[in-house]
């Protein structure tokens, strides 16, 4: 009997702290984050190669004012040869208020504007523990 009590009890306290976690993410200035993969849009090497640098730095800085965060990189690939519609070595998480602006931010980096890579938002939701 004190098992169910003890594990009702928890339960309760559970379901209030979601559900205080979700006002409090609506009375902030949260933000979703989203899982980009990038996707290698052309078979022109030099074009690719060209771009990264560009590329690379504005990830940097996204990633320094915190609109970029977990960086992932796939040491085992090279860009030595690209086919379009490979999936590139680099992938990482954005934080945005909604799915148009995190493309907004997506679409003026270097790789998107030369036309040498697309990308996939995957929506992953907000980091809830963090907001306490």
């Amino acid at each position: 009997m004190r098992k169910k009590l003890f594990t009702y009890i928890c339960s309760i306290m559970l379901l209030g702290f979601f559900s205080i976690s979700s006002v409090f993410a609506e009375n902030t200035d949260a933000r979703t984050t989203y899982a980009v993969v990038w996707s290698i849009d052309t078979d022109d090497a030099e074009l690719f190669n060209n771009t990264i640098a560009d590329h690379s730095t504005e990830v940097l800085e996204l990633w320094k004012n915190g609109t970029i965060e977990n960086v992932y990189i796939d040491s085992k690939k090279t860009h030595d040869v690209v086919s379009k519609g490979d999936t590139a070595r680099v992938m990482f998480f954005i934080k945005a208020k909604t799915d148009e602006e995190a493309k907004k931010i997506l679409d003026g980096m270097p790789l998107v504007k030369k036309k040498a890579a697309t990308y996939t938002l995957y929506p992953v939701g907000s980091l809830w523990l963090k907001q306490f």
